[in-house]
């Protein structure tokens, strides 16, 4: 079992940033070496609770062989089952994480006996959890299956027959699960001697007999499973059954196994070969050379020959016999073109792993290979295409195209995209002339492409394009996702262009251009990264049409009644006569089988609507005259003036374009440069429109697109800092380093597991490899890495002369790998050594005898070396021996450390007496006096104020500080082993007395001595217990303080005999003794004189502000008296007479009058007041004229007014219970403003 689980940042998963978070910890588990039990959980259980194993007492599940947790719920470690029959699942409920489980399903050497595993249900997470299906007793026989991803389960299946046979009367069974997601898990049914069949049920799908492992079928039904009808639905009424040749014949017109395909619209059918079926392969290449299918090389778990050739006339397979000494070593994911009568296959990955950058040609005429070399261009930075790179570079996963120039000439191969071990994800275009051998580099234009990964290309013989969609592609450094992006390359401008996405992403599928105009996608995998997967599945049986001049997508369905299963990856396409043919693959088992699409014809669409939209392998032209339905060709579109191509198109994404040089690149968009966004291409649209090739900072785009150093800085217009991403050379600032950061060694140099793991890479165990983190489906997409880890303490130390497997030092761990077995020394003590092998034997290198072999079990007695068992038991007579400890003596006794598994030596810990333990792997001593630090207890904690020499004896105190409390809290995890803290002062006044206190959380003892100068320790205090305690020391007793720099006396405490957690106070002080009398006359004398100065203060501040108001006073009436003459004519209108009546006054005072006039305003400075002078009338009496004695009845008023606008007042009752409610400050003053 694993002893930690490890964690991704890729998760990317890559994967690391493809899982969702989830925290790593450390599990543990107690092994019983035993053969048949595993302690699982020591806590309460029922019988109930114990799904695999059994309760004992109560206390905990005892689990069978082969299963784990709590529960004993999942599998575990390595198990044989001898029986006939039976089921291997993954236990209950969801599988565990991190896991690895292995059976061996065995016939006992029975001869001749075949072991058929029928899948029940299976669904795993795609690309990261795997079952290996091995046809032998170890890792080291033919793989059959390795199953992946969501393949059955209710009712979804892959295959109509789920089943895998082992006919070497072996079958080990091992599944990996990895530290993140987990499902459901599989259900595997197996029977030895039976027959295929579609249920595990029964055999031969309960239509025929089982003879011999043979199904003998019914009249009605055939294939190996009985599982075909002759005549499927008695052939419709499109055809007759024919009994006697097992088929339906179909009517004129009419294909399929049950006549259920109209000719005139496309049909499929399976192509079945005479005699001999070659290996099946994935990632292989497949070109047609005269009338014959040449298959090459491909991945094929070491079981297929380089070459394959398929006679399509006549039907058959042969091996090709290969004259040439110099052949290429087996790879898969390279490319194979073929000019004249060469087949040229460029890059791949080797059977080693490594990936090549080898151009290979093989003739067919003369069945030889010549390994090319080509005319590459110089690498430097002033290359005309910006680049430092140069070809051919080391590359998998990309594709090739043949391609002519203009008029016939200057026939090239053009290799796009691709995964480079040293550049990562390629967004290059290559192209190799085949008349002067020259390889180059080309600069690119238009969409700055996100290259990537298992992608495909065709070329269009009308527009003679290169049409690229999906694969895998890089987000950044640690994660890749699949994409549906389309694009178009000219390959004669170097021009890409963004067309419609594809419904879905995929990659490893084909795409093929049968006819002009009409690209078919079938097939891939399409599971993205899990966290944004949707439900998508590794293996897709899609079948997408993409039309060109439409630039629209659509999806197409395969019959049900196929014969063949559809879904899978890593096929390939070649088209012959017209028809496509779609040879290998993958769906958990390499295909060897093939299938052949026949596109419809356009004249049997009789109408516009059915001709423009219906797309079964060919595009039609509707032509309204003429009133038919013709097929897209460049003779038809100059024959024909007048046609109709589409009725419908597929919008590209515009608001994906962040930039303008991405969406002036991408159809039917637009840059505006007034909102700085990308646009649905509009005519009318009046704005300014940015065309392609005035969009700035091209290298911008371009080197966002760059996911490692290497590959930026290739590039002269881009920069490379670890801070931050790849960016344009312009774009980087005067604070920024002006030069590239130098790059590291990238992963796939890297050649150690410690090497790898100090990197973002991801190390694979079986394989020996160090991939990049973006970069894992890409380099294992088969499944081919059975184990990886991210961390140090997993990685497998080699050691000269021996195995990966010696890694583990017992045969628990030894157990749990597929590869490894346990070679046990006889001695009957557990002491062993674990070695490659099977469950026969060991490696061919690696002796031991039969005997002492175990591969899924373990010797009885599991003791290390350092005791026996009892009366043939797994109980490790006690006490061991050797200075170790335990119930199988795998620990070594308290005060020594080490590793004593498998016969390992404990040595003792060396704490200079300052503890009596130590780790038990390192040797780190546990010291038990708190400020006491150092492998072994040699040096005081200086950096936390503890001083002293723990050395010769001595120890480390606490230097307490006078006047002030310490708590010290001893309840952290790292104070477990503490048992003893030291403290110190010295008292710095002479003629203050000192007082010491200490309190204590639990019960402890104390130690209190007392030193003085040129004077030994003076015990005060002997096991005192120091819950509580106080004490004072008199002056006059000691002698404080220091003379002539000497301290004289200091107070020593020792508390000890305690159990962490706990917590202490404690301080020594020295504050003179409070005079009650003296404090009270201080505090009232101070306090009195306090008002006092209050109350001089309040009157002084009264005395000025009366001050002030009158010198203001002053001050206006003298500018109002010194303000100068002038004079004003006034008109004084005539009054009317009021007669003596209560009515008259009444009505004379509701008579609205004109507000009064100023005769002159006069401002002051500053303008904020002015003084306003008014003329008055004086009272009359009632009278019309003024009284005898007056002057003539008028005066002149003045007042000082503030200017700007007047503040009414509002006269609302309503409003006189809120003025109440104000606070006094809320009231503006109605005073105005000084004229001074």
């Amino acid at each position: 079992m694993a002893a930690a689980l490890q964690m991704f940042l890729f998760l990317f998963k890559s994967k690391y940033r493809r899982k969702c978070v989830f925290t790593s910890g450390v599990f543990s588990m107690i092994v019983v070496y035993s053969s048949v039990f595993n302690l699982a959980s020591s806590t309460n259980c029922t019988g109930a609770q114990c799904v695999n194993g059994e309760c004992v007492n109560g206390t905990g599940c005892v689990c069978f062989d082969g299963w784990q947790g709590p529960s004993c719920q999942f599998c575990g470690g390595k198990v044989r089952l001898p029986d006939t029959s039976g089921h291997i699942h993954d236990g209950h409920g969801n599988y565990s994480i991190d896991v690895k489980c292995s059976w061996l399903v065995d016939a006992g050497g029975i001869p001749n006996t075949t072991i058929r595993l029928h899948l029940e249900e299976f669904a795993t997470e795609c690309g990261w959890d795997h079952l290996y299906i091995f046809d032998g007793d170890s890792v080291d026989a033919p793989l059959l299956a390795v199953f992946s991803g969501l393949m059955y389960k209710d009712g979804y299946t892959i295959r109509k027959i789920p089943e895998v046979v082992a006919k070497s009367g072996s079958a080990l069974l091992h599944f990996y699960s990895d530290v993140a997601y987990n499902m459901t898990g599989f259900n595997i049914s197996y029977r030895f001697n039976s027959c295929p069949s579609r249920s595990s049920a029964v055999n031969c799908s309960g239509h025929g007999i089982c003879i011999d492992g043979v199904c003998t079928c019914d009249a009605s039904y055939m294939g190996e499973a009985c599982h075909i009808e002759v005549c499927p639905g008695n052939c419709g009424d499109n055809g007759e059954c024919n009994m006697e040749s097992h088929r339906c014949d179909c009517h004129r017109g009419f294909k399929g196994d049950d006549c259920s395909q109209w000719e005139a619209t496309g049909y499929w059918e399976v192509v079945q070969p005479k005699d001999f079926v070659p290996v099946g392969s994935a990632s292989h290449g497949a070109v047609v050379w005269r009338d014959s299918l040449y298959i090459i090389g491909g991945e094929s778990f070491h079981r297929a020959e380089m070459i394959y050739v398929y006679d399509f006339n006549g039907n058959v397979w042969e091996t090709h016999h290969m004259d040439s000494k110099n052949v290429p070593q087996p790879r898969y994911g390279h490319s194979a073109v073929l000019f004249g009568d060469k087949i040229y296959v460029y890059g791949g990955v080797e059977e080693s792993g490594t990936i090549s950058a080898e151009l290979w040609a093989f003739d067919v005429n003369a069945k030889t290979w010549e390994n090319i070399t080509v005319r590459a261009e110089h690498c430097n930075a002033t290359a005309p295409n910006g680049s430092m790179l140069c070809g051919p570079l080391r590359s998998a996963g990309h594709t090739a195209t043949i391609v002519t120039g203009r008029g016939g000439k200057s026939e090239r191969m053009i290799v796009i995209f691709g995964y480079s071990p040293h550049y990562g994800y390629l967004n290059t275009v290559q192209e190799y002339h085949f008349g002067t051998r020259e390889w180059i580099i080309v600069r690119t234009v238009g969409y700055p492409v996100n290259g990537g990964y298992g992608h495909s290309s065709a070329l269009d013989p009308l527009t003679n394009y290169i049409y690229v969609y999906g694969g895998f592609v890089s987000e950044s450094s640690a994660q890749s996702v699949l994409t549906n992006r389309m694009y178009s390359y000219n390959p004669n401008t170097h021009k890409w262009l963004r067309l419609a996405d594809a419904p879905s992403a995929r990659f490893l599928h084909t795409a093929t251009f049968v006819s002009s105009g009409l690209m078919l996608v079938f097939g891939g995998n399409t599971h993205n990264d899990t966290a944004h997967s949707h439900g998508a599945r590794c293996y897709s049986a899609d079948l997408l049409v993409y039309d060109v001049l439409c630039n629209h997508w659509d999806i197409s369905d395969a019959p049900h009644l196929l014969r063949a299963d559809l879904a899978r990856f890593g096929h390939s396409a070649v088209t012959f006569e017209g028809a496509l043919y779609l040879y290998g693959g993958f769906d958990g088992q390499m295909l060897s089988d093939m299938m052949r699409f026949v596109p419809g014809k356009c004249e049997s669409l009789t109408n516009d609507t059915m001709c423009e939209s219906i797309r079964f392998g060919v595009k039609c032209l509707w032509i309204p005259h003429a009133n038919k339905c013709v097929s897209l060709s460049a003779e038809n579109l100059i024959n024909f003036k007048n046609y109709s191509l589409c009725k419908e198109t597929t919008q590209s994404s515009c608001s994906d374009c962040q930039d303008c040089t991405s969406c002036s690149n991408t159809f039917g968009c637009e840059w505006s440069n007034e909102s700085s966004s990308c646009l649905l291409r509009d005519a009318d649209r009046k704005m300014q429109v940015l065309p392609a090739d005035r969009c700035p900072n091209r290298e911008l785009a371009e080197c966002n697109q760059l996911h490692n150093c290497q590959a930026c800085t290739s590039n002269t217009h881009c920069h490379w800092t670890y801070e931050v991403p790849c960016k344009a050379v312009g774009n980087v600032s005067v604070v920024e380093p002006q030069e590239s950061v130098p790059c590291g060694s990238v992963c796939a140099e890297l050649t150690s597991c410690y090497n790898c793991t100090q990197e973002e890479c991801i190390w694979c165990q079986n394989e020996g490899r160090c991939v990049d983190k973006n970069a894992y489906s890409v380099s294992f997409p088969y499944g081919q890495c059975r184990e990886w880890t991210t961390q140090q303490s997993r990685c497998r130390s080699p050691v000269a002369g021996k195995s990966s497997c010696s890694f583990f030092a017992t045969c628990a761990d030894c157990r749990e790998d597929p590869a490894c077995g346990w070679c046990d020394d006889g001695s009957g003590t557990g002491l062993g050594v674990c070695l490659p092998g099977g469950n026969l034997r060991p490696a061919q290198d690696f002796p031991c005898p039969s005997s002492l072999w175990y591969f899924t079990q373990c010797p009885t007695c599991q003791c290390n070396g350092h005791s026996t068992c009892a009366n043939g038991t797994s109980l490790c007579n006690q006490p061991c021996a050797n200075l170790t400890r335990g119930p199988h003596c795998e620990q070594c006794v308290h005060g020594y450390y080490g590793n004593p598994v498998n016969g390992g030596k404990c040595s003792p810990c060396e704490c200079n007496d300052q503890g009596t333990e130590c780790h038990p792997d390192t040797g780190k001593c546990f010291c038990t006096t708190k400020g006491i630090v150092g492998d072994h207890c040699e040096r005081c904690d200086t950096q936390n104020h503890y001083l002293g020499d723990p050395t010769n004896k001595g120890s480390c105190f606490y230097e307490l500080t006078i006047d002030y409390q310490f708590t010290f809290n001893l309840s952290k995890k790292d104070d477990r082993h503490y048992t003893q803290i030291n403290f110190r002062n010295s008292p710095p006044k002479s003629d203050v007395d000192a007082e010491f206190s200490i309190t204590c959380s639990v019960l402890a003892k104390m130690n209190l001595t007392m030193k003085t100068a040129n004077n030994v320790e003076k015990p005060i205090l002997t096991n005192h217990n120091c819950t509580s305690y106080r004490y004072r020391f008199n002056k006059a007793e000691h002698n404080f303080g220091t003379l002539d720099n000497v301290t004289l006396t200091t107070f020593y405490v020792y508390v000890y005999d305690f159990r962490p957690p706990l917590w202490i106070q404690i301080s020594f002080s020295q504050y003179p003794k409070l005079n009650l009398q003296q404090f009270f006359i201080t505090f009232s004398t101070c306090f009195l004189l306090l008002l006092l100065v209050a109350a001089i203060l309040w009157k002084i501040k009264q005395k000025y502000d009366m001050y002030r108001r009158r010198q203001r006073l002053f001050v206006e009436m003298e500018q109002m008296a010194s303000r100068p003459f002038s004079q004003v004519l006034v008109e004084i209108e005539q009054r009317e007479k009021l007669e003596d009546s209560s009515e008259s006054i009444s009505t004379l005072r509701k008579k609205k009058k004109d507000s009064p006039s100023p005769i002159a305003l006069e401002p002051c400075c500053g303008n904020r007041a002015a003084v306003l002078s008014l003329l008055v009338r004086l009272p009359t009496g009632g009278e019309m004229y003024t009284p005898p004695g007056q002057s003539a009845g008028l005066a002149v008023a003045s007042a000082l007014v503030t200017l700007g606008n007047p503040r009414k007042v509002s006269i609302d009752p309503t409003g006189k219970t809120e003025a109440k409610a104000k606070s006094r400050k809320s009231l503006s003053s109605q005073h105005p403003d000084s004229c001074i």
